[in-house]
């Protein structure tokens, strides 16, 4: 199973998590206890399955998760939320925090047509940033920008990806410095890292390293270091680490994932890592190049790709690509305690897989 694809196997644009064969995701049924519900979307009849929140034992409610979480759930739709993308729809969607009522979206920013959408993610300043496999306006490769910190802001503007198809970024300031953006493969046949910046509306540089064949995941820290979440040329997970998103990179040692998967930060410096197929996050410290496990393999509700930390990194939020929902957890460095989950207006046909909190992890 691999990244999904912009179609055309016969140039870069080769996939995340369906091959060029033109493999589909089975959704997943919904898990005990869980509440159905359902409405027509893009045409169809869509089951929508939601986990509430009293399905979560109360011991693992803890009372200062509670808090922070219900104040986020009570400010206004433009305060703040989580972002959702389909990979084959159109639009991102805009979602409040705390959405256990599995309430449809506040907003939607819309991308004109299907744009093959894997990861998004927002920087330090509230921007979306969101990478198309395949603009439906253009046909190019690109990532679009759109202003934040309120939610579904106007296009801030758009980069052209000349180096391969984008599938994730990561960004302190998307609006005003250099975003790194991972290629699911680069147009020399691998995986790659590209710089990028909106002032230029270009790439000025690819980084590659032999260890990454096909990337997922990308993280850029506030100190400008760059990690690559892949696989190399024979399946195995590996991450690479570039000092200052620089240089030819080198393999990080003491990574366990036996997938890639979406990267992130926490606030305390830790790089959060999916692994995608087992359906599991790993937590580890350094990773520059020698990574310390702080926490994990944390059992995920589903398999998921990507997925970020808000702002206090106290809940994560994981696209769910199984079960065709958003699936929210509590988080530490110490624990993973599966939530809840929403999908209320997402089309499970579409695939539903990115997810990403504004203001996100401050890490």
């Amino acid at each position: 199973m691999r990244l999904f694809t912009a179609a055309l196997c016969t140039t870069v644009a080769a996939a995340l998590l369906a091959g060029c064969s033109g493999s589909q995701v089975t959704p997943g049924t919904s898990g005990a206890g869980s509440t159905q519900s359902s409405s027509a979307h893009h045409g169809k009849y869509v089951p929508h399955w939601a986990f509430p929140a009293s399905l979560v034992p109360v011991k693992f409610t803890a009372p200062h998760y509670q808090k922070v979480i219900m104040s986020l759930g009570h400010k206004g739709a433009n305060s703040g939320g989580i972002y959702a993308s389909e990979f084959e729809g159109s639009s991102i969607y805009g979602y409040s925090h705390k959405n256990t009522g599995n309430n449809p979206p506040s907003c939607t920013v819309s991308l004109g047509g299907t744009a093959y959408v894997n990861g998004l993610a927002v920087d330090g300043k509230g921007n979306l940033i969101v990478p198309e496999g395949s603009s439906p306006t253009s046909g190019s490769r690109q990532v679009n920008i759109f202003s934040g910190p309120g939610m579904c802001g106007s296009l801030a503007g758009i980069i052209d990806d000349p180096y391969g198809q984008p599938s994730d970024a990561s960004s302190p300031d998307a609006v005003n410095g250099t975003i790194a953006v991972g290629n699911i493969f680069d147009n020399s046949g691998a995986g790659s890292i590209s710089l990028c910046t909106l002032s230029s509306g270009t790439c000025s540089s690819n980084l590659t390293n032999a260890a990454m064949y096909e990337v997922a995941g990308v993280a850029m820290d506030n100190s400008g270091n760059c990690w690559a979440s892949a696989t190399n040329s024979g399946g195995t997970a590996t991450l690479t680490y570039f000092a200052g998103c620089t240089g030819s990179g080198q393999q990080a040692t003491g990574y366990l994932n036996t997938y890639y998967g979406g990267l992130d930060i926490d606030r305390n410096g830790n790089l959060v890592s999916i692994d995608s197929f087992a359906s599991q996050l790993y937590v580890y410290s350094g990773c520059n190049p020698a990574c310390t496990v702080v926490g994990g393999p944390y059992s995920m509700n589903g398999e998921a790709v990507f997925g970020h930390l808000n702002k206090q990194s106290m809940t994560f939020c994981a696209g769910d690509f199984e079960n065709g929902t958003m699936d929210v957890y509590y988080y530490s460095p110490a624990a993973l305690t599966y939530w809840y989950s929403f999908n209320n207006g997402l089309d499970t046909s579409y695939i539903p897989e990115g997810c990403a909190y504004n203001p996100r992890s401050t890490q």
